[in-house]
This record gives structure tokens, C-alpha cells and sequence, in this order.
């Protein structure tokens, strides 16, 4: 009798245990991490938020919490938090003070990473990694990084018969950039364009255009566009004069002009005619002084 009693308490025992560990898997199972699907993009000088949420059940205990944010090509520390704090002391230098989580938010589950001033090195793949009494997991997002392009700033070189158009400006990543007569927009120009890598990780454009007479009076459209960021510059100009009717002899100061679009239609015409009145102005000056050296000399 007593064996048999002994028997089922070990049965109950044993029915006990795996009831244990069936419910310790079926939470383990249950515990998952969400990040968003689509690749994060992270704009230049800015702050951004990179997503991560886990699974919140009844048995979930924040007291345990380990939450690690890591580069997936360097396992770099990004962020740390366990022993209900921040732990920085492994941080990468190039997080330091940029990275923030929300502990208020840890309750519904949200332990998203804030990063601020957004920079070139940054884009990359980021892991993020939950533990808790309920379980653990980890899951990747992939953030690349772009820099709206600036107002750009225009060169004009006076060089007849023909003139030089220089554009300048910068942003990332490498820009579309498109010249084109307004009458003739299927018929692009042709552009001299490059682009630099700058010590803050951004691109630097430079679009150089040379327009010869018979181009003198086409107006002139140029378009910077930056298809990450969904940017489109457009900035349009006129020149309505001809060069091969211009008589500028003296090239210095005068052969170069340096205009920064505005928001509207830029119209040089006006520009134009008085430079070339001052330099007609200079030039005219110079040929009295040396006619007047001349006399003296005699």
C-alpha cells in the first residue's frame, strides 16, 4: 500500500514538473521583440528614434530587464541598461551622450533608442536586445543616413565668346542633377559634375556648365534632386544678352560674379549689363591713364 502511494506521489511530481517547464517555454515562446520592417532614415545634424518594442504579459517583471542596443558589423555598445539603470561604462565614444532610452515607457513594453545629432558614420544595422524573466530575443533595423542638399550657390564666368556657369552645393547622398533650356527640356545639357567627400561625411557638388553664344537666350533650368529624402531643387535663370556683341577687353575684376539662388526665378540680365558697364567703365579709365602717361612721357 505504501508503495503504491509512494508510486503516485512521484507520478504527481513528475506531472508537476513538466507542467512547470511546459508553461516556462510556452512564455519563453510567447516573448518576442518588434522593430519596424522598413529602413530608418537618419538625417544629418537631427535627432531620430529607432524603434523596438517587446512582449508584455502578466508575468513580465521589470525588475530584471536587460536592454542592449549594439552595431551588428562591429558589435559596438550603443546603449546599456540592467540593475534598473543606464550602464555606459562600455558605451562606444561615438555614442557618448548622444543615446537615450524612455524607462517610463519600459512598462508598455517600449524600448526604443533615441540618437541625436544623426551622423555619417551612424548608418548602419542596429540590434536590439531584451531580456526579462519571461524570456529574451533580439532583432536588427538598418539606418542609413542623408543630409537635405543646400541652397545652391552660382558662379558665373564671364569668358566670351562664351560663359561658365559653376554650381556648388551639399548634401548626401550623391544628388541627380539636370540642366536644361526651358524651351528645350528634352534636350538636357551637358554638365561637367563631381562630387567630394567632406570632412562632416557630406557630399560636395560642383556642376559646371559652359554656354557658348548661341545658347545666350535659352532660359536656363537647373534641378538638385536628393530621391532619399524625396528633395527637389529647381532654380531658374535668363540671360538675354549676347556675348559675341560685348566688347570687355579688361577680364580683372570683372570676369567672374558669384549669385546665390533665391526662392524665386533668378534673372541675370540686369546684373549682367551693369558689370559690363563698370568694366567698360575701368577699362575706359585705364586707356585715359595710359594716354595721359604717354603725353607726359613726350
Amino acid at each position: 500500500m505504501n508503495t503504491d502511494l509512494q508510486g503516485a506521489d512521484n507520478r504527481m511530481k513528475c506531472l508537476l514538473h513538466v507542467l512547470i517547464v511546459w508553461g516556462l517555454l510556452r512564455y519563453s515562446d510567447a516573448f518576442d521583440i518588434t522593430v519596424p520592417k522598413t529602413t530608418l532614415i537618419g538625417i544629418h545634424s537631427q535627432s531620430i528614434v529607432l524603434g523596438c518594442s517587446f512582449t508584455i504579459n502578466g508575468g513580465s517583471s521589470l525588475e530584471h530587464i536587460v536592454i542592449t542596443w549594439q552595431r551588428t558589423e562591429s558589435n559596438e555598445v550603443v546603449h546599456s541598461y540592467y540593475y534598473g539603470k543606464d550602464q555606459l561604462s562600455q558605451q562606444s565614444e561615438q555614442y557618448s551622450g548622444r543615446t537615450s532610452l524612455f524607462p517610463e515607457e519600459f512598462k508598455h513594453g517600449n524600448v526604443s533608442l533615441k540618437l541625436e545629432g544623426v551622423r555619417a558614420e551612424d548608418a548602419g544595422q542596429y540590434m536590439c536586445f531584451v531580456s526579462n524573466t519571461m524570456g529574451n530575443a533580439k532583432k536588427t533595423i538598418l539606418l542609413r543616413f542623408a543630409a537635405y542638399y543646400k541652397e545652391p550657390q552660382l558662379l558665373v564666368k564671364l569668358q566670351p565668346p562664351s560663359m561658365t556657369f559653376i554650381l556648388e552645393s551639399q548634401g548626401y547622398p550623391e544628388a541627380s542633377v539636370l540642366w536644361y533650356c526651358a524651351e528645350y527640356k528634352n534636350v538636357p545639357l551637358k554638365p561637367n559634375i563631381s562630387f567630394a567627400k567632406s570632412e562632416d561625411g557630406l557630399y560636395s557638388l560642383q556642376s559646371i556648365l559652359e554656354v557658348d553664344n548661341a545658347k545666350t537666350y535659352c532660359n536656363h533650368i537647373v534641378e538638385i534632386q536628393n530621391y532619399l529624402v524625396n528633395q527637389t531643387i529647381t532654380r531658374k535663370f535668363s540671360l538675354l544678352l549676347s556675348i559675341s556683341e560685348r566688347n570687355v577687353q579688361d577680364q580683372n575684376p570683372c570676369d567672374t560674379l558669384a549669385i546665390v539662388f533665391g526662392s524665386c526665378t533668378l534673372v541675370l540680365t540686369a546684373i549682367i549689363v551693369l558689370l559690363l558697364v563698370i568694366c567698360k567703365q575701368q577699362h575706359n579709365r585705364q586707356r585715359k591713364k595710359e594716354e595721359k602717361m604717354m603725353s607726359e612721357a613726350e
